[in-house]
């Protein structure tokens, strides 16, 4: 299959499509962490990038436009159900609750996607799609069956993350006030979580879905198109995140500024009339 001809799937799963979802996969504890404590709705962008790649895998699946990529969604379910949890963290109850129900949706469509890949599109599969399990294999019915088995277990994990999820956007928001948000250790912990946190999911579950991913990719010869959405809404994923920080840091600096000026100004007014007193 991989010597065969390019096989073209929908738009949204290019190269630079798949790297940009790695990239949100590892920006999650940066996520999380950044909507802890804040009023602002960092985890907004976070949320509309990933409901419209839950809605890229839907289509394709529904509109079998997805080919052995129909293999991820499974394993996707899996990893989400608790990667999807990043964007829930809010600094009060009402947006706690949005997050949460959104991540709620994004949960329960990504499981909908994949029995929808599982019934519709692996069968056609059989004899044809290849993937590695210690060593490549190639899907047959017996396989399909695996399959079937771990998105059963899927699924009861997803109903969990989903009452986790709502549970979750309560209760952060008034386990968390504003002496622990200023404290310097977590402050340190959130601004340098892009790099640690990063690491960190790709090491404890980053590599082996991005092996495998590229491996399927490149063992059938699929190929598809640039989604440009999806680009520009990864932006405003990573836009929404970190803008908020610099802005109140920028505040924060120009009220002291400000503050040291008037302070400096009450003296030179004071001292005069002082001097004059004398």
């Amino acid at each position: 299959m991989a010597n065969g001809d390019p096989i073209q799937v929908i738009a949204g799963f290019s190269l630079t499509n798949r790297w940009l979802l790695y990239a949100s996969l590892m920006l999650t504890p940066a996520q999380a962490l950044s909507g802890v404590g804040s009023q602002a709705p960092t985890n907004i962008g976070f949320l509309a990038y990933n409901y419209y790649q839950q809605y890229l895998w839907y289509t394709a699946a529904k509109s079998k436009q997805i080919h052995a990529l129909a293999l991820l969604p499974t394993y996707l379910d899996l990893i989400y159900a608790v990667t999807y949890l990043g964007g829930i963290p809010a600094g009060n109850v009402p947006m706690g609750i949005l997050l949460g129900l959104g991540t709620a949706g994004l949960l329960l469509m990504n499981t909908i996607t994949a029995w929808i890949a599982l019934k519709t599109n692996l069968p056609e599969g059989d004899g044809v799609y290849q993937f590695f399990f210690f060593g490549w294999r190639t899907l047959s019915k017996g396989w399909r069956r695996l399959m079937t088995m771990w998105q059963v277990f899927d699924t009861l994990t997803v109903v969990v993350a989903v009452i986790g999820s709502i549970v979750l956007g309560v209760i952060i928001p008034l386990n968390v006030d504003e002496d622990d948000v200023d404290d310097s250790e977590f402050k340190t912990l959130r601004d340098t979580a892009i790099f640690w946190g990063s690491a960190l999911v790709l090491v404890c579950l980053g590599w082996p879905l991005i092996l495998w991913i590229e491996l399927i990719v490149k063992r059938n010869n699929i190929v598809s198109e640039t989604d440009m959405i999806a680009v520009y809404l990864f932006v405003a994923q990573v836009a929404a995140m970190i803008l908020p920080g610099i802005v109140g840091f920028i505040w924060k600096k120009l009220s002291g500024l400000f503050h040291w000026r008037e302070r400096a100004w009450t003296r030179k007014e004071v001292e005069p009339r002082g001097s004059l007193a004398k």
